[in-house]
């Protein structure tokens, strides 16, 4: 285990029961690889010139890009890096490109690379489908073009150069136009459908119960983002009972989703998502008292019962973060506890980076080096790093929720919620252990001010250090 917050133990891009393996790692860096002599092999088509130095240079922000814990957590079905079929190939090509046109509209062009890069395996999967040996010669010359211009948006993306994104990628949808001349519109067009439980299942028919567990299948899609997608509309709502808010005094509260119509949302109908199909994060409006439960289900359909102590005097928000099955897209639904007391004003909005909990130190670096303020709708980097009460580096933080750490933020508004993890993939056994350096990416939604807590665990008890930062517009 090394010093980064890795592990010898670590499977990256896998997700807790029941979802299993969703891909496999290795698969996609062969498609580098595979992309590498691709990008040999047709560099001197129309005006491409790729220097050995640049190709390595964007292949190795692909490989380092996607080993981030944060390109686990948003779900991902199967069979997108090995598609069977052209109507498979043609649903990754179509998911991709319609996701690399909301970031370029994002102006998020450092996350192209990723998105991008799945069209490849399916470029190549069409030079097998043809009508005749001709039509699959002039399919191979047209996919090959097209996988010069895949590796031209990566990389223009990739400098943050709108122009040269913009441009290098309706290079690519003339050729993937030409290309969809050979299929007909029904497989160019396709819908694909998976089951959330076996993601490896799919079929291009929506009513194909699943070979393995006859459950509904749900249309594939791909996130637009490894790193932030703002949570849809909630489909789910959520409402609470419970006695009034004391401080001190462990209080059991008990929540109920349900869909529009009302009827229940049970535990099935939820992914899981770093090991529970819900996360329920709870603070009080002077963002001082955070807490993270894991609900259980009772016996009234769509009932879920947690217990917790809160130390202000005044009413609480519980926010469920859930991504329901039917939509694959992050839910945030809300609900507050009443108190006979008020919420308190957030005290010292001045950013902080620095912060002791549990006997441990914490202290946040950006990538900038000089604490200069993250901006808005921008990704930036941060490394938090933690030591030990003598000042030597800790190298005993646990696995908890498949990660050595959590941090959620609270933005000041009382609204807005944005939970990151680290990197270097999913922790998937308990002996594993981390520290002292947890690298994180991080995309702003907003600006305002930003109460981060940061989730660890130590000798089995869960350590919560706070800090501020104030994202600029």
């Amino acid at each position: 285990m090394s010093g980064g917050g890795r592990s010898d133990h670590l499977k990256p891009n896998t997700f807790a029961e029941p979802c299993k393996t969703l891909w496999n790692l290795r698969s996609y860096f062969n498609t580098i690889h595979r992309l590498i002599a691709i990008s040999v092999g047709v560099c001197d088509y129309d005006r491409m010139h790729f220097p050995a130095s640049r190709l390595f240079i964007l292949v190795l922000f692909l490989a380092t890009s996607w080993s981030g814990k944060a390109y686990a957590d948003p779900v991902v079905p199967g069979n997108i890096l090995d598609p069977k079929t052209p109507a498979e190939a043609w649903n990754v090509i179509q998911l991709a490109t319609g996701n690399v046109e909301r970031l370029i509209k994002e102006k998020r062009l450092t996350e192209i690379a990723v998105q991008i890069s799945f069209c490849s395996p399916s470029l190549r999967a069409l030079t097998r489908f043809g009508a005749s040996p001709e039509a699959l010669t002039k399919v191979a010359e047209l996919t090959a073009k097209a996988q010069a211009w895949v590796i031209e948006t990566a990389r223009a993306g990739n400098d943050n150069n709108l122009p040269g994104t913009q441009e290098a990628f309706e290079k690519l949808r003339l050729f993937l136009h030409q290309i969809d001349d050979f299929f007909d519109a029904k497989t160019v067009n396709a819908d694909i459908w998976f089951c959330p439980m076996h993601p490896t299942f799919v079929s291009p028919k929506a009513d194909t119960p699943c070979d393995l567990c006859g459950m509904s299948l749900v249309k594939r899609r791909i996130p637009y983002s490894f790193i932030y997608m703002k949570p849809g509309t909630p489909s789910v709502h959520m409402t609470a009972s419970s006695e009034r808010v004391e401080a001190g005094r462990k209080m059991e509260v008990k929540v109920r989703l349900a869909r529009g119509d009302q009827s229940p949302v049970l535990k099935d109908h939820l992914m899981v998502m770093h090991t529970q199909p819900i996360h329920l994060l709870i603070e009080d409006p002077s963002l001082g008292d955070y807490h993270h439960e894991h609900p259980v289900p009772t016996s009234i359909p769509g009932e879920y019962v947690f217990s917790f102590t809160p130390q202000k005097p005044s009413p609480y928000r519980i926010w469920a973060d859930i991504v329901p099955v039917t939509t694959g897209t992050q839910e945030l639904p809300f609900v507050d506890l009443p108190s006979s007391g008020t919420g308190g004003p957030i005290k010292n909005k001045a950013s902080t980076f620095t912060s002791t909990a549990g006997g441990l130190t914490f202290v946040v670096s950006l990538s900038n080096g000089n604490h200069v303020p993250p901006r808005a709708e921008q990704v930036c980097s941060l490394n938090v790093t933690i030591t030990e009460a003598d000042g030597k580096p800790t190298a005993r933080l646990e696995p908890v929720m498949n990660a050595f750490a959590h941090l959620v933020g609270f933005y000041d508004d009382y609204n807005t919620v944005v939970h990151v993890h680290p990197g270097g993939g999913d922790v998937l056994t308990t002996e594993a252990r981390g520290g002292p350096t947890l690298p994180f990416k991080f995309f702003p939604p907003k600006a305002g001010f930003i109460r981060f807590y940061c989730q660890v665990m130590v000798n089995g008890e869960m350590v919560f250090a706070p800090f501020n930062m104030n994202v600029q517009p």
